[in-house]
Protein backbone atom coordinates (compact mmCIF):
# COMPACT_ATOMS: atom_id res chain seq x y z
CA UNK A 1 0.00 0.00 0.00
CA UNK A 2 1.20 3.91 -1.28
CA UNK A 3 1.25 6.69 0.84
CA UNK A 4 -1.60 8.05 -0.67
CA UNK A 5 -3.53 4.84 -0.02
CA UNK A 6 -2.76 4.74 3.50
CA UNK A 7 -3.69 8.28 3.89
CA UNK A 8 -7.36 7.59 1.84
CA UNK A 9 -8.16 4.74 4.47
CA UNK A 10 -7.75 7.13 7.30
CA UNK A 11 -9.47 9.73 5.90
CA UNK A 12 -12.25 7.70 4.99
CA UNK A 13 -12.59 5.88 8.75
CA UNK A 14 -12.83 9.58 10.00
CA UNK A 15 -15.44 9.88 7.81
CA UNK A 16 -16.28 8.00 4.65
CA UNK A 17 -17.29 10.88 2.09
CA UNK A 18 -14.23 11.55 1.47
CA UNK A 19 -13.72 8.41 -0.77
CA UNK A 20 -16.19 10.23 -3.20
CA UNK A 21 -14.29 13.90 -3.09
CA UNK A 22 -10.90 12.80 -3.41
CA UNK A 23 -9.72 15.79 -5.39
CA UNK A 24 -12.17 18.17 -3.23
CA UNK A 25 -10.72 21.35 -0.82
CA UNK A 26 -11.94 19.02 1.86
CA UNK A 27 -12.61 22.06 4.23
CA UNK A 28 -14.60 24.24 2.01
CA UNK A 29 -16.83 20.88 1.57
CA UNK A 30 -17.07 20.39 4.90
CA UNK A 31 -15.50 16.89 4.74
CA UNK A 32 -13.68 17.66 7.56
CA UNK A 33 -13.49 19.96 10.56
CA UNK A 34 -10.55 20.95 12.86
CA UNK A 35 -11.68 18.46 15.47
CA UNK A 36 -11.18 15.74 12.51
CA UNK A 37 -8.06 17.33 11.83
CA UNK A 38 -7.12 16.28 15.17
CA UNK A 39 -8.18 12.65 15.34
CA UNK A 40 -6.72 12.47 11.41
CA UNK A 41 -2.96 13.68 13.00
CA UNK A 42 -3.66 11.15 15.96
CA UNK A 43 -4.53 8.13 13.32
CA UNK A 44 -1.76 9.49 10.60
CA UNK A 45 0.29 9.45 13.10
CA UNK A 46 -0.06 5.84 14.91
CA UNK A 47 -0.69 4.84 10.51
CA UNK A 48 2.83 5.81 9.83
CA UNK A 49 4.50 5.56 13.16
CA UNK A 50 5.76 9.19 13.39
CA UNK A 51 4.97 12.74 15.09
CA UNK A 52 3.54 15.33 12.90
CA UNK A 53 5.12 18.73 14.32
CA UNK A 54 2.04 21.12 15.93
CA UNK A 55 3.45 23.72 13.62
CA UNK A 56 2.54 22.14 10.49
CA UNK A 57 -1.56 21.06 11.67
CA UNK A 58 -2.67 24.01 9.78
CA UNK A 59 -5.48 24.45 7.08
CA UNK A 60 -3.23 23.82 4.25
CA UNK A 61 -2.02 20.92 4.88
CA UNK A 62 -5.20 19.42 5.45
CA UNK A 63 -7.17 21.27 2.92
CA UNK A 64 -6.95 18.33 0.06
CA UNK A 65 -5.80 14.32 -0.18
CA UNK A 66 -2.81 15.55 -1.95
CA UNK A 67 -1.38 18.09 1.04
CA UNK A 68 -1.84 15.66 3.58
CA UNK A 69 0.14 13.12 1.31
CA UNK A 70 2.95 15.91 0.47
CA UNK A 71 2.89 16.63 4.71
CA UNK A 72 3.30 12.98 5.22
CA UNK A 73 6.17 12.55 2.97
CA UNK A 74 8.08 15.71 4.21
CA UNK A 75 7.56 13.89 7.64
CA UNK A 76 8.85 10.41 6.47
CA UNK A 77 12.08 11.94 4.97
Amino acid sequence: MDIKDKVVKVLCEVNPRIWENLESDLLEEGMIDSFEIVNIVMELEEAFDMEIDPEEITPDNFKTVAAIVDLIKRNLQ
